[in-house]
């Protein structure tokens, strides 16, 4: 079907679907239009411009229903002739997605359709370098070869005068070029039944860049809006007569104003016995500096943990950001990793405040949500089982290497006050960080700090060898302790990374650090101050001696992977050492997968545990929704052994909903327990609801939870799942309960906007929108967006839709003669709206409640008609998919000898 610029591309949305997706009507008249697809092929040797003619014709006789009217179907003679004009398309450059653009068509001069008017200005925008292209063709960059009849000479020089710049400069970088003859070996190839744009040019020619490179200036600030996040939910355990409770409320809030971010976080948790419990993570105020390529944070945050250990701070702080790097050259963010046995809420705490908490099925579980807690410093993990039992854990945290590219300058420059709740004294400090990539081989780093009573100062470098990549660094302290003088030392650190090629060996952290007993990190010095201005022990302040943390993962291929963890601490003034060793081995066999898992860990008191775990993992099944059955075996010190299997899936076509169901057997100390039960979750579209319930061994479980986001924006307030720090405002008038593809669960709700919960900061974000479920009445002239956000921003993304009803017209000339096939039907605006196709039939879309189609197959007057025709009041009937409606095409003549009567309408189911 040809269509204007205006009606390109459009999309469909009917209730009911044929075997590809087609309502049946929709899917008979596009049968007819394969007809003409085959005279595509037919003719196609005949129809290249630059091929000879075979003489190969086809014969359209068969497709007249009226001997005496020519069918005219020469404009599909081409499968991609297109008509000039501006269309909206997606831009594809070496197979890659890279912009979604208004592009103009302009005609050709042999009048052979329209081709892609592309300007080196855009071009240079995709990354063509035309100075490259000149260096190897001895052409000037500035010349306009291969400049279509896109504009006059006159247009151009009034261009030019306008811009300020001559005509050859206006000429070189606004008028259209042949890329086929600027660009040795490159090739352009239009899709129109996909609007996609295809370029391919050859990588010598293209401007040097890392891989999801964005420019600056794509970057988007997004509109003015605000939001609130919320983390709900209620634990009851019962057993022995008595029962206890816990709630936990966690808010995420911010206000977007131009380019500036206002951030809270806080948390309430309450429970039986222990009151209630408010933590102020943090509120900040954030922006964004391109040009330094950093983040500017005035209030609560926490300082880069790079150079010296992260701290909490609140004041103002400078950092460079490396989100606003290519995806390619970002770092990575910790996960919290571990193993549940039951309906088990965890707990995340950092420097005594609850940051996250949340319910977990039974078996291994991952959190990677986190909200920004820096980028290092220990996070405390508690595990709460059902029937109360508790274990605990900490994740911390150790850099890899700390090589930079060269060239490449990361820095950071602090001042405010430590944050810490135990402190009564909270020290103010200032702290500058310096890290720079002076070769490809070698990077220097260090910093300062300055506090009350504390000076610390820190120099290291970083290799990078085939031998794998080392960073050494020396860090120097000295304090002054109330009443006890002033003590100094120092602190050795030594880090190590490695993937050996060879044996897919990958070591991802290797560190160890020695510090004398005089050395103190901020964080310690001032627990030391507080506590001796207080008259208390300093000893109680343990000074970290040695250090070692490993990891290391050993790939098999289809022999398996094992993996092996160990850390190990001393302290100068405490006994004994905490240590912690992991080893696992993964593989899959025939049915599913299994994992043997060993673990010890020994406190500094002298206490012993040992762990040992096996799991397999079997689908139910091949279909989408197969559920899988997971069984658990474990072992520790003591003799106590757990038994577990689980049984989870997945169901909705959006996968929206899960559930769990799990049974566990145990034995310890002599008794025997039991414990068995279920949990589910829903991601509805506007929030997430969860529930669980166990019982067993004379105690029961019960919980429930929901979240989910209340976004004000320009269009008003929507609600949606949990949204990230950076996120979008889908905006389509009149498309009430279409998808979001790349978002479970989410639709659009009956104003037409939806909010996809996560955006990637600083890269290309596309968005696709699936039509399904929209009303018949309303089709998309786009069902893809694309985004480029600023960190925190909050952006519309707008797709165009044309509202209005869709009908099948049957229409045949006065005494029943039929319109000749293939001929063209405009609405009142003069838009295409479709072909006449067999039996005078006409598909039709966005129409008004009453109107006219015009049909035309000639320049004369007798070669076209009109259509009046109105359609019925809808009745609002679920299963009514598309109007019919029988009328008459009217010429001039007959409108004015002939009253054709009223159009006749009826519903098709």
């Amino acid at each position: 079907m040809k269509l204007s610029p205006h009606h390109q591309s459009h999309v469909r949305a009917g209730s009911q679907h044929g075997p590809f997706g087609l309502n049946p009507v929709t899917a008979v008249v596009l049968m007819a239009f394969g007809v003409v697809g085959a005279f595509q092929s037919v003719t196609a040797n005949a129809a290249e411009p630059d091929q000879p003619n075979t003489g190969v014709m086809f014969d359209t006789t068969f497709l007249r229903t009226d001997a005496s009217q020519p069918v005219d179907v020469a404009r599909f003679a081409h499968g991609n002739n297109v008509s000039p004009g501006a269309y909206m398309v997606d831009v594809w450059l070496n197979g890659t997605r890279v912009a979604r653009e208004e592009v103009r068509f302009v005609a050709q001069p042999n009048g052979d359709g329209a081709r892609a008017c592309l300007s080196r200005k855009l071009l240079r925008n995709l990354g063509v370098d035309f100075a490259k292209v000149a260096a190897d063709t001895g052409a000037k960059t500035g010349d306009a070869a291969g400049v279509h009849e896109g504009k006059s000479d006159g247009e151009s020089k009034r261009e030019a005068d306008s811009t300020g710049t001559t005509g050859s400069d206006a000429a070189s970088e606004n008028e259209c070029v042949d890329l086929t003859a600027v660009v040795p070996e490159s090739s352009l190839d239009f899709d129109f039944s996909e609007q996609k744009l295809t370029l391919s040019v050859p990588q010598k020619y293209m401007s040097n860049a890392a891989r999801g490179y964005v420019p600056p200036e794509m970057w988007q600030q997004g509109v003015n809006a605000g939001f609130v996040s919320y983390n709900a939910n209620t634990y009851r355990t019962d057993g022995s007569g008595a029962h206890s409770t816990q709630s936990y409320l966690g808010l995420n809030a911010g206000v977007n104003i131009g380019s500036w971010h206002l951030r809270h976080q806080s948390s309430l948790s309450a429970g039986t016995g222990q009151g209630t419990q408010f933590d102020n993570i943090a509120t900040y105020l954030q922006h964004d500096v391109t040009k330094l390529r950093s983040q500017v944070t005035l209030g609560d945050s926490n300082t880069t943990g790079d150079v010296f250990d992260s701290v909490a701070f609140r004041g103002a702080q400078i950092a460079t950001d490396d989100r606003m790097l290519p995806e390619s050259l970002r770092g990575y963010a910790p996960v919290v990793r571990g193993v549940a046995e039951s309906n088990a809420r965890v707990t995340v705490r950092q420097n005594g405040q609850v940051i996250y908490e949340t319910s977990v099925s039974p078996g291994p579980f991952e959190i990677k949500d986190l909200y920004a807690t820096g980028y290092g410093g220990n996070l405390d993990v508690t595990v709460t089982e059902a029937d109360g039992r508790t274990k605990s854990f900490s994740v911390p945290y150790a850099s890899v290497a700390q090589s930079l590219r060269a060239g490449t300058t990361r820095f950071s420059v602090t001042a405010g006050q430590l944050r810490n709740q135990f402190l009564e004294t909270k020290p103010s400090f200032a702290q500058f960080t310096l890290q720079r990539g002076l070769t490809n081989l070698v990077t220097v780093y260090g910093g300062g700090i300055a506090a009350n009573g504390y000076m610390a100062g820190n120099a290291g470098a970083a290799l990078n060898t085939k031998f794998g990549a080392f960073s050494a660094d020396i860090t120097g302290a000295q304090t002054q302790v109330p009443q006890q003088g002033s003590q100094q030392g120092t602190s050795l650190r030594i880090g190590y990374s490695k993937f050996i090629d060879p044996t897919n060996t990958n070591i991802a952290v290797a560190a160890y650090r020695f510090s004398t007993s005089g050395y103190l990190n901020l964080a310690d010095a001032a627990s030391v101050r507080d506590l001796a201005s207080r008259g208390g022990d300093v000893n109680t302040v343990f000074r970290e001696r040695n250090r070692l943390q490993l990891t290391v993962n050993q790939n098999f291929k289809d022999k398996g992977t094992v993996f092996l963890s160990a850390s190990s601490r001393q302290y100068w003034n405490r006994n004994g050492n905490d240590t912690f060793y992991q080893a696992g081995y993964t593989n899959s066999f025939k049915y599913g997968t299994y994992s043997i898992t060993a673990g010890r860990t020994r406190s500094s008191n002298g206490a012993l545990s040992n762990e040992y775990f096996v799991s397999t993992t079997i689908p139910l099944g091949h279909s989408q929704h197969a559920p899988l059955l997971s069984t658990n075996l474990s072992n520790s010190s003591g003799g106590s052994t757990n038994m577990q299997a689980n049984l989870s899936g997945s169901l909705g076509d959006n996968n929206e909903y899960s559930y769990n169901a799990y049974g566990t057997y145990g034995h310890s100390s002599g008794s025997n327990t039991g414990n068995a039960g279920v949990s589910a979750v829903y991601r509805a579209p506007y929030a997430q609801i969860t529930g669980s319930a166990s019982t067993g061994s004379g105690s029961s479980q019960v919980s429930a939870g929901v979240s989910g986001t209340v976004v004000a924006h320009p269009g008003g307030v929507t609600l949606s799942q949990t949204v990230g720090d950076t996120f979008g405002i889908v905006s389509a008038p009149g498309a009430a309960g279409a998808a979001v593809s790349s978002a479970a669960g989410v639709k659009l709700d009956s104003r037409g906007y939806a909010v996809v919960p996560y955006l990637t900061p600083y890269a290309v974000n596309t968005v696709d929108i699936d039509p399904k479920g929209t009303s018949t009445d309303v089709e998309f002239e786009s069902t893809s967006e694309q985004a480029v956000p600023r960190l925190g921003s909050v952006v519309m993304l707008k797709y165009k839709t044309v509202n209005g009803r869709a009908a099948l017209v049957r229409a045949p000339m006065l005494g029943g003669k039929a319109l000749p096939f293939g001929a063209d039907v405009t609405d009142d605006a003069g838009h295409t709206v479709g072909v006449v196709a067999q039996d005078s039939r006409i598909f039709a879309r966005g129409l008004q409640d009453q109107g006219a189609l015009f049909v035309k197959w000639g320049a004369a007057a007798s070669e076209q008609c009109r259509i009046d025709y109105v359609l019925p009041k809808q009745s609002g009937k679920a299963g009514a998919a598309y109007m019919s409606v029988e009328g008459h095409c009217v010429g001039e003549a007959g409108a004015r000898s002939a009253d054709a009567g009223a159009p006749s309408q009826r519903a098709i189911n």
